[in-house]
Formats: structure tokens, C-alpha cells, sequence
């Protein structure tokens, strides 16, 4: 399971391991129920945009997430 931000197509993490410097992002794995979330720290206004959640199958598969920020 890999998370990428859209505005530059920047890979934020794969599995349970963070590409990114900035360490307001990290993914949690809930075993439970097989779950994966991104977790973005503090989140700023420069956040918005779109997410995707990109699972390694044959094919690939995706979801993607519109993150808003409002208010301060």
C-alpha cells in the first residue's frame, strides 16, 4: 500500500515506510481489519489536494481522497 500526494506526485509512503522528510506524515497499519491511513501531522493549508491510496494488485488498484483544510 503506497500513499502519493497529487500536487507533485510525490510518494509519501510505502508499506509502513515514510519517503518524505517531512515527518508530519506517517501511515498507521490497523491489522484488525487491514486498514491503512495516512496521517498527516499539524496539517496547513498547503495540505489541500488530492491523495491516493494505491494497493499493488494486478491491476492496480486506488482510491483517491480530496483533503480540504479549513479554518486556522
Amino acid at each position: 500500500v503506497s500513499w502519493i500526494r497529487h500536487r507533485d506526485i510525490h510518494i509519501l509512503t510505502v508499506g509502513g515506510y515514510t519517503y518524505t522528510s517531512d515527518q508530519r506524515f506517517q501511515t498507521n497499519h490497523h491489522p484488525d481489519d487491514n486498514e491503512w491511513t495516512l496521517q498527516i501531522k499539524w496539517a496547513q493549508k498547503r495540505d489541500d489536494g488530492i491523495y491516493e491510496c494505491q494497493i499493488s494488485t494486478q491491476p492496480v488498484r486506488s482510491y483517491f481522497v480530496n483533503l480540504s483544510i479549513v479554518g486556522e
